[in-house]
């Protein structure tokens, strides 16, 4: 008596797919974040959002800048592989007192524009 199994395994996985959430603050409500992946625009996410991406399996730089002005983020390096999921999040590093005392100012002079801050939650 012969056995036969039809069993087929996939070897297509997944792509790698990332999940950038910013946070909603009244900080820069009204204004979209461009997200760079190694050094080209991606997207763009506005308050409170969030947007996903496909791309591909490897290691990667990812950085945050506000459309409209020179505040930024630090680079932030990940690996990913086929099939993974990563989520991302960025909020500034100022709050509301220091967005109407205008101190945000000082601090993104001292800082080179680098006040927002990303992480993988």
């Amino acid at each position: 008596m012969e056995s036969t199994n039809n069993v087929q395994l996939s070897t297509d996985l997944e792509p790698a797919s990332i999940e950038v959430y910013r946070v909603s603050r009244w900080v820069g409500m009204l204004c979209a974040c461009k997200i760079y992946l190694d050094g080209t625009e991606i997207g763009r996410v506005s308050n409170g959002n969030k947007e996903r991406f496909e791309i591909p399996a490897g290691l990667h730089e990812i950085h945050i800048k506000m459309n409209w002005s020179f505040l930024k983020s630090r680079p932030f390096s990940f690996k990913i592989k086929d099939g993974d999921f990563i989520r991302l999040r960025f909020d500034f590093t100022f709050g509301s007192f220091a967005t109407i005392t205008s101190w945000w100012m000082v601090k993104s002079i001292f800082s080179g524009g680098k006040v927002i801050e990303i992480e993988q939650y």
